[in-house]
């Protein structure tokens, strides 16, 4: 039988690790097909309280390293028609408490995006993984899975009008999904340090 996993992980400090981590999306285009993409950079702190729903967090990803896996596509969604990464460099979310979810096993955690400069709630819905011995050092891992949705023009990313004719090019709306590992020890230098020869 497979052990038990418990719904949250222990209270502690926990910080991503940005090498296992990955913040992706999705946008449809056209509302026939459905364009993913990722963040390469993302760093962050969790503090997970005694009583779980008094937790916070602080999370930003580098909008520069948005990738698409089209050069030239991503260039554009770095322009200040988009993202506009030269005045806006991060994008930060900062979590203010969690609650459970209907879903057993499921919490819905609340906070704020901040994109372009503009701030607007965003909940993240999500689950624990798990935990298991942290291979680099006396620690910890944890993995955690979560979705949002969000509407692009809520935070001024409102480029490429309609197509005479057609639907919107690039869709309003877009989906986050995270598969994020954490550690209970500050690796932010270490993750640095790997992390220094990509975008």
């Amino acid at each position: 039988m497979e052990p038990h996993t418990p719904a949250l992980p222990q209270a502690d400090t926990w910080y991503v690790d940005p090498v296992h981590s990955t913040v992706g999306f999705t946008a449809g285009m056209q509302g026939l097909v459905r364009v993913r993409g990722r963040f390469g950079r993302v760093s962050g702190v969790v503090w997970v309280a005694e009583d779980p729903e008094k937790s916070s967090a602080s999370v930003s990803v580098e909008a520069a390293s948005i990738d698409t896996g089209i050069a030239r596509r991503d260039e554009h969604l770095r322009s200040s028609d988009f993202l506009d990464v030269d005045r806006f460099p991060t994008i930060d979310w900062r979590g203010t408490h969690a609650e459970p979810a209907p879903t057993p096993g499921t919490w819905i955690f609340h906070g704020e995006l901040t994109v372009k400069g503009i701030t607007a709630p965003l909940p993240l819905t999500g689950s624990f993984l798990g935990e298991q011995p942290y291979p680099f050092g006396d620690a910890t891992m944890i993995g955690l899975t979560g979705t949002a949705r969000l509407d692009r023009f809520d935070f001024g990313i409102d480029a490429m009008p309609p197509v005479p004719g057609a639907r919107l090019f690039v869709g309003r709306d877009v989906e986050i999904h995270l598969d994020v590992a954490m550690i209970n020890s500050d690796i932010r230098f270490f993750t640095e340090r790997f992390l220094s020869g990509r975008r």
